[in-house]
This record gives C-alpha cells, structure tokens and sequence, in this order.
C-alpha cells in the first residue's frame, strides 16, 4: 500500500523479599534434579530442573506470578522445550511476566486451572502453551504427570504428542490487556495482550475458555483454542511454526466465550489476532458452543502483506456472535485472504449489533466478514450447520472493498482484488430476519466497489425464510458520501446467488437480489422442491442501471418442476430483470403451477409482477419463459381471485334437508383433498385410517361386502385416478365413491334436496 496510512472500510507497587517470592512459586522435590529459585529484585529466576536431549523439565508445588514481577527461565540456548507443570492443589495466578531464553517453546500445565490477569505478559522466543491436563503424552510413551508418583519419573528426549485429561478439566481464563514491549498494538490499535513471537504459536486447552477483556496475538503465526470435557485427549502435531491441535480424541466438549469485561464506564473487548505481514496466521477454535459477544470482540486474521493468510476455522455444536462480535479474514495487499470455516452441527446465530455510540447512525453489526481492499483476492466463507438463523441487523459478507485515504478519509480507493464466494450448507433452514434500530438489513451478500468482481452466494437448505426486511443480495456499486478514485464505468460484475431448498418463504419485505449499477447483472438460480412463496412487497430481482449509468439486467431461473409459485395477487410481490436503459434480462420458470402472478412490459405497484424490461428502451426488453406442464400458454398465468368467496356457504345455501332444516357443508383441515390433482391420498390427509386390504381381494363397485381401497404402498406413479362419479351404500350402510353414477329414479321437489336415503 506504499507509505500511505489507510484505513480498510468494512463497511500499586509491590515490594518482593524471598519469603513471598518463594510462596508464589515454590518447587517440589520430584525431578532426580530439582528447580532451585533466586530472586533479584522483582525479578524471580528459575534454574537447574532436569535436562533430557533437547527438553527442560520443571515441577512446581505452587506456581503463580504477581502483577509486576517477572519470571525468568533460566535455560540453554539449545534448549527447544521448557516443560513446567504444577502438582499441588492451587490454581496458577499469572500477572506478571513470563519469560524464556532462545528460541524455546514454553509448556504449563495445571489441571486445577489457569488466569491470566489483567498485566500478564509473555517474553519467550517459541511457543506458548497453556493447559489444565494432567499429563503431557511424548512420542515414547512417556508421560510427565501432575499426580504425584511413588518413584521418580523416567524423563525422555522425545517431542510431546499430546495432552491427556484426568476425571475433571479445569478452566482458563484470560483478562490480560498488557501492551507489547515495543509500544505496539494489535490490528484493531488494541493492546497484544498475551503474545507470541511471528509465526509461532500460542494454545490454550482446558475446560471452559474464557476471555473476559483479554486478547491474543500472534502474528503471521497460529491461536489454538480447545475446550474439551474429562477423559480428553488432545494430540500436539509438531510444525515449523509450533503446534497443531488435534481433537480426534475427544469425546465430549466444553464452552468458549469470548466477552467484554466493564471497568468503570469502559468496555474492554477480547480479541484474537493473527493479522501480519506474512499472511494472516491461523486460528482454530474448539469447543461445545463458541460465543463472542459484545461491540469490537472480534476473532481477526488480516493479511498485510504480499504472503497469502491461512484459515480462521470454528469446530462446534454452537457458534454466537452477536452485539457488534465481528469475525474477520480480509487482505489490504497483495497477498490473499484466509478462508473462514465454520462447522456447527447444531446452529449458527447472528443477532444484532452496535449503535457507535448509542443513538448515532453509526452502527456495527454482528459480522462475518472476508474482503480484499488491494489486489488480493478475498477468502471465502464457509458454512456448515442444521440451522443459520441472522436476525435484527446481523449481517455475513463477502466484499471487494477499498480503503479511505486519511487525513481527511473523503477519497476513496477501490480494491482491484475479487470477492470471495459464500457457500452454505444448512440441512434444516436459513432465516434471515429483521432490521436494526436505525434499520440496517439483516442480510447475505457478496459485493465490489471495484474493477473486482464479486463472489457467488450458495445455498443448500432444507428452507429458506427471508423476512421482514431480511435479504440475500449481491451487487456492484460505488460507495456514498466520498470522492471515488476507480473508473464508475468499470465496475467488476455483481455476483450471483444460487439456492437449492425444498421450500423458500419471502415474507414481508423478504429480498433476493443482484443489483447492478453498470455492466452485466448479477444471476439468481432457484431450485425449489416443493413450495416458493412471495408475501407482502417481497422481491426477486437482477435489476441494474441508475439513471446516471446503464446496465443490463441479469437472468432469473427458478426450477420448480414438481412445485409451486404462490404470490397474493395485491401485496406487490414481484419477480423482475428490468433495467434503466440497458437490456432486460431474461426470466424462466418451470413449476406445476403458479399462481398470484401477472406478467407485464411495465410495472404494476399494486399487483404481484413478474417483469423483464427496459425503462428508457423497449426494444431492449428482456424475455420471460414460463413453463408449467398440462397449461395453455396462451393463456397466460393462473390469476387469482381478488375477492375470495366461501365455497361452503354457497353450497349449504342451496342445501336443506328434508323436514325444512337447513343444512350445512363443513371443511375439516385438509379432509382428504390432496395438495396436488396427481398426488394419491397420504394417511395424514384423511378423516380415517386406512384399512388394508387381505391379498387377493378385489375392488367391486356394486354387491360389495368391503369398501373400496386402493392401498397407497402398492400405486404405480403412472396409476390412472379416476374421479368418482358418484356413491353408493353398502351393506354395512357405509358411504362408497363409485367410478360409474349410479342409476336413480328421480323424484319431484319443489326444493333442491340433499338427503339421500
């Protein structure tokens, strides 16, 4: 980005003697060569331990670090890992300082727990691990337990494989807010909190995880977050920038919160950082339910330089972001974006956001976001879960974005870099619902501001609901209120959005659409099972063009072979490809039937429309294609009644029963009628049960002992239903419908009789 600064838019004192020094941290006496202690100052020295190959093995009865003290491990050069663990019954406090000689990785375990307060610092040259298993597992079968063992342990050279979890697994916590020695901050101009070196590693693995005000960072590097439940196991995979998790092992999982902490009027957010120069670093989270809540509490891996970012991933039953929570994996150079990978078996929540400050039109929605604001290309985000439910203003987003050039941050810079897709599988349902306060959509989208094109939105649900204003949309559009620096006339082309669902509800407001302000629209594809329906002023468009550029509008499809397009004819639920001065796209739908809708060359505001024209040019007009199977296409769409008349009072008006009574015709729920003409009788759709017939009988319309039966399991799809013609008594005096009317003698009346006796 050169020199130029830029901003990325989306859219007490306390005195030591070594008495207290020694009650802090004191080492047991279980290691063939034991930690010895030294205290100059506030400075506490940790020496000797017990060496095996390239490992440093400490053991400690107690172990915690008061607010401004540091602890220094006073190790060789060559030593690659430093492994401490705590085999008394108190939790390790940390407030102070942790620090290492080289390059060596720095292992704690206490499974009575671990807090990291509001001071505590790491100054180590590796990796960090902090966790409250009760033994570390090494390639050999060796193990370094917290439980106290009768003889001395056998120590190894080997590296640690994993961590294993007794009956209990204690939690952590982080509040540390503390400022990196060099002045630095993180990517949000946060303060590091616990950090790591570029490109190495900082875990934390226990029971519950909760950063309550506390952030993490590494840079370029990788955070590990594992919550797990007793008898866990969790493997250490080795690499050059520290450890991998693996939780193959674990039968049952913990919480991770991520929260504000309120210190007087301030809210103090958590964060995760692994923004960097060399690609935005890794992030893995794992756990029962992961929650970040709160304005700024955000899981961030930006990528600032020329190196490609890596992947921000979420494993759980349960992800909630609400409150202005962001979860970000964006580039501001050259360098890709990292993908964002959620898998959450249960669901995926987005709820609301932020007013900056309160009762300002500023606002933070709850977010997950991936965006390019240079050349590189935006990573994509991933969904898969059983239901994704984005509510009051919550919004997931793919952009190619741009940035604002400070001081006075009224130029705006498009990226050249394309969006990244956005993929959903959600088995059960995808509801996006509702506005916010100052009425911020609720919504999907993939846009650019640029000569960058936008992602594809994809989705794979068993239902599909937008409403209330709720919206799926992609666009290409030049942002407002700042002096544009790309070419507005080269816009790179919107995006498309392709659902496949059983069935798709827009209701009230509910949009999907592809919005164009120059160039080639954007595509929508449906493929509907069962059921598309359109309520109250809901929309589907590929409109494009304003009236100061053209555009032309992109193609609608909507496969409903064996479904139905249901629209009421007067809430202006419309399906349009229209454009200004550019050409109209073109429509096509297939279903069984639709109904509700009327197409036209011109719009109607009070009607439900289906259209596909040009504004300042007829001649440009697009197409509309409908086919429906068994329908005249000359004669147009089934247009539905304005005015719904109640077929029962007309039939019980003309119907009396003999003895001057007046009778009456009475609809019970679905009463048999079947949803469609060509599908057969399910046994929820009737009065009665059905009663199988015995093998080798036969249905007989006259003389009858049984009533008729057609036996649902054994109808062909090419089976033949005829429509009875009329009904009989059996002998048992049950009502049967019969193929062929039988033959009556008439009788005079001098009022229409339906008695039948």
């Amino acid at each position: 980005m050169g020199v130029r600064e830029v901003g990325f838019l989306i859219f007490t004192t306390i005195i030591f003697n070594s008495n207290s020094a020694i009650a802090e941290i004191i080492p047991d006496a279980t290691l063939p060569n034991n930690s010895q202690i030294t205290i100059q100052n506030n400075i506490i020295n940790i020496e000797d331990g017990t060496r095996s190959g390239m490992n440093l093995f400490h053991s400690f009865e107690h172990f915690s670090v008061d607010d401004g003290s540091i602890v220094e491990f006073k190790n060789a050069a060559d030593i690659h890992n430093i492994i401490s663990r705590v085999t008394g019954k108190s939790i390790s406090q940390i407030d102070g300082i942790l620090r290492a000689n080289g390059t060596a990785n720095l292992f704690l375990i206490n499974p009575n727990g671990i807090v990291f307060g509001t001071n505590a610092a790491l100054d180590i040259g590796g990796s960090f691990v902090a966790s409250t298993a009760t033994s570390l597992n090494f390639a050999d079968g060796t193990k370094f337990m917290t439980t106290a063992a009768p003889t001395t342990p056998l120590l190894t050279v080997t590296a640690p494989i994993g961590l294993q979890f007794g009956t209990t697994a204690a939690p952590i916590r982080n509040q540390s807010q503390a400022s990196s020695p060099d002045g630095t901050t993180n990517i949000l101009d946060q303060p590091v909190g616990l950090q790591v070196q570029p490109g190495k590693t900082l875990a934390l693995v226990g029971g519950d995880i909760v950063l309550e005000g506390g952030s993490l960072t590494a840079a370029s590097g990788q955070i590990e977050l594992g919550s797990v439940g007793s008898n866990s196991l969790v493997s250490l995979n080795a690499t050059n920038q520290g450890w991998v998790l693996g939780h193959e092992g674990v039968q049952n999982f913990h919480n991770i919160q991520l929260i504000q902490r309120t210190i007087g009027e301030s809210d103090i957010p958590s964060t995760i950082d692994t923004s960097g120069k060399d690609g935005g670093g890794r992030i893995q989270l794992q756990g029962k339910t992961v929650e970040l809540i709160g304005y700024l509490v955000s899981l961030i891996s930006r990528t600032t330089g020329v190196v490609d970012g890596r992947n921000l991933t979420i494993n759980a039953n349960k992800l909630i972001v609400r409150d202005g929570a962001q979860i970000d994996t964006s580039t501001i150079d050259n360098g890709r974006g990292g993908n964002l990978f959620v898998n959450a078996s249960q669901s995926v929540d987005l709820i609301d956001g932020f007013l900056i400050p309160k009762n300002t039109p500023v606002y933070q929605s709850s977010l997950l976001t991936s965006a390019t604001a240079a050349g590189g290309k935006a990573g994509d985000i991933n969904i898969n879960t059983q239901k994704l439910r984005i509510q009051d203003g919550a919004q997931i987003s793919t952009q190619s974005s741009g940035t604002s050039i400070p001081p006075d941050n009224i130029e705006f810079e498009p990226a050249t870099g394309e969006g990244g897709n956005l993929i959903i599988t959600a088995s059960e349902s995808v509801e996006i619902i509702g506005t916010s306060e100052n009425k911020v959509a609720s919504s999907l989208s993939a846009s650019t501001f640029g000569s960058g094109e936008a992602g594809t939105v994809t989705i794979n649900t068993g239902k599909l609901i937008l409403q209330n204003g709720g919206r799926i949309n992609v666009r290409n559009r030049v942002p407002q209120g700042f002096i544009y620096l790309g070419d507005a006339s080269n816009l790179g082309k919107a995006g498309e959005i392709n659902v496949t669902a059983n069935s798709i509800l827009l209701n009230n407001r509910g949009t999907l659409s592809s919005e164009t302000r120059t160039g080639q629209g954007g595509d929508i594809t449906l493929q509907v099972r069962d059921l598309l329906q359109m309520r109250r002023n809901s929309q589907i468009s590929t409109n494009a063009g304003t009236n100061e550029a053209g555009g032309d509008g992109g193609n609608i499809t909507i496969d409903a072979p064996n479904g139905f397009i249901v629209a009421a004819p007067l809430e202006n639920s419309d399906i349009t490809a229209n454009a200004f001065s550019g050409a109209g796209g073109k429509i096509s739908i297939t279903a069984n039937s639709i109904f509700g809708f009327v197409q036209r060359d011109r719009a109607n505001l009070l009607t439900s429309d289906i259209t596909a024209f040009s504004q300042q040019n007829p001649s440009l007009n697009g197409t509309v294609e409908i086919n429906t199977p068994e329908v005249d296409p000359s004669k147009g769409l089934v247009e539905l009644p304005l005015n719904v008349v109640d077929a029962s009072q007309q039939v019980a008006s003309g119907c009396y029963a003999s003895g001057g009574q007046r009778s009456s015709f009475v609809v019970t729920g679905r009463g048999g009628i079947a949803s469609s003409p060509t599908e057969t009788l399910m046994s929820d759709t009737v009065l009665a049960d059905w009663i199988p017939l015995e093998a080798g009988s036969e249905n007989r319309a006259s003389g009858m002992q049984e009533p008729i039966h057609i036996e649902s399991t054994s109808v062909k799809p090419t089976t033949r239903i005829v429509e009875a013609q009329g009904w009989v008594k059996d002998n048992n005096g049950d009502v049967i419908l019969v193929a062929q009317a039988p033959t009556v003698t008439p009788q005079v009346s001098s009022r229409a009789s339906c008695a039948a006796d």
